[in-house]
């Protein structure tokens, strides 16, 4: 699905930076205060904030982000979606890294996790079929129509897959204590992040409906299991973690019909 989309978009025509604008800082300034409210408010580790300040910013935007933008706002959301995630993991992942590195001092074990984090994004599925579509686009090649209709049949089988996989994590995780923090970053990411976003996509860059919508639901999408692997890295604020991906899909489930609702868009 992702190399399919990628390599028939337009991006290359008009890159999507007011797109990249509207959400990333939005995610910085999230990620900055769930640190910070961690860090003073529940008294964490510097390391446990840092870890808390990503779970407020990192969203589910594969598993549940990608297949109800689909279901919503069709094609074009769809691609505002990929736009969004071919920078997501990259930027949190990358910064999650530096500050907790920068914190442990450590300068043996910094090159090795360096190159944990770099090996894994190189073999992640969603980077590969991302790049490889990029690449494809860039070269101006066509897609054959026999294998462009083999990638259309394959992309129906992505709602049912994600679904059945988020079910299966939240049997994994499920709820593990530090109920009050979880709750404070599941308002952050679910509330206060794509508020952010929607005031600045509608009323500083301007984008339009479908892109504004789809930027606010990726904004919008519970805390990804990323957060718990690095809780998981870092011997740090597991609880927290998994309680916290538990909670903030749970109460997506009554966030995100009224989020749609209130944006008022749908694929015809």
């Amino acid at each position: 699905m992702l190399f399919q989309a990628m390599a028939t978009a337009h991006v290359f025509d008009n890159p999507p930076w007011r797109l990249w604008l509207a959400f990333f800082p939005a995610a910085m300034i999230i990620y900055g205060i769930g640190l910070v409210f961690a860090r003073w408010a529940f008294h964490r580790t510097y390391e446990g904030a840092v870890i808390t300040g990503m779970g407020a910013s990192y969203g589910n935007t594969l598993l549940l982000g990608i297949p109800l933008i689909f279901l919503v706002l069709g094609e074009e959301g769809l691609l505002a979606g990929l736009l969004i995630i071919s920078a997501h993991s990259l930027i949190l992942m990358t910064l999650t890294t530096v500050l907790l590195e920068g914190g442990r001092a450590e300068g043996g074990g910094t090159l090795e996790i360096m190159r944990g984090v770099v090996l894994g994004m190189v073999t992640n599925p969603v980077i590969l079929g991302l790049v490889a579509g990029l690449t494809w686009n860039a070269l101006a090649l066509p897609i054959p129509g026999v294998l462009n209709q083999v990638l259309l049949f394959l992309k129906g089988a992505v709602v049912p897959c994600s679904l059945f996989a988020l079910g299966a994590t939240l049997a994994r995780y499920g709820m593990k204590g530090r109920l009050a923090q979880s709750l404070v970053v599941t308002v952050l990411k679910l509330l206060v992040m794509p508020a952010i976003v929607w005031v600045s996509a509608t009323y500083i860059l301007e984008l339009n409906v479908i892109w504004t919508a789809a930027a606010v639901l990726m904004a919008a999408q519970p805390t990804g299991v990323n957060m718990y692997l690095f809780a998981s890295r870092y011997g740090t604020a597991e609880a927290i973690a998994s309680t916290t991906i538990f909670v903030s899909t749970l109460a997506a489930v009554v966030v995100m019909p009224v989020l749609i609702y209130l944006l008022g868009v749908t694929q015809s």
